[in-house]
């Protein structure tokens, strides 16, 4: 009897000092992750700009097409890229070129000269006029 006592308390004594060191892991994580934001580990260095997705209302996708463009526009190129080729038939213009640009910037990153060439092509279907002017100037300078 005595034996089965002991045993319980050896174990809650063990559990209670699992609990307690496992709560001391995780705020000691939050206290390092908390340090390197203020430190500025995290943040874009200075001579990169930041290559996210400039979010705009622009008309052209379906609202069906809604949800499943957020999950994808998170994942890398190739998963936009077949997005694309299911869907491209129902996006209009000028959303279409905006998701283009997305897929080229993704692309970017690791087919330089397939990116220059769909850039190209989505540079020469908005004029002057496009709402995506602004962007594809600023995204000339690397992609031409």
């Amino acid at each position: 009897m005595n034996a089965k006592v002991a045993a319980a308390g050896i174990f809650v004594i063990v559990g209670f000092v699992g609990v307690r060191l496992v709560t001391f892991m995780q705020e000691a994580d939050k206290h390092v992750n908390r340090q390197a934001y203020e430190d500025g580990y995290y943040k874009t260095p200075a001579n990169e700009e930041p290559e996210d997705i400039i979010p705009m209302d622009l008309p052209g996708l379906p609202q069906q097409l809604q949800a499943s463009y957020d999950v994808v526009i998170d994942k890398d190129a190739a998963t936009l890229e077949a997005w694309l080729k299911m869907y491209r038939p129902y996006v209009k213009e000028p959303k279409l070129s905006e998701i283009e640009l997305d897929y080229i910037v993704k692309v970017g990153r690791t087919d330089p000269p397939k990116a220059r060439k769909l850039f190209s092509e989505v540079a020469a279907k908005n004029g002057p006029s496009s709402p995506l002017r602004d962007r594809i100037d600023t995204l000339s300078k690397t992609y031409q």
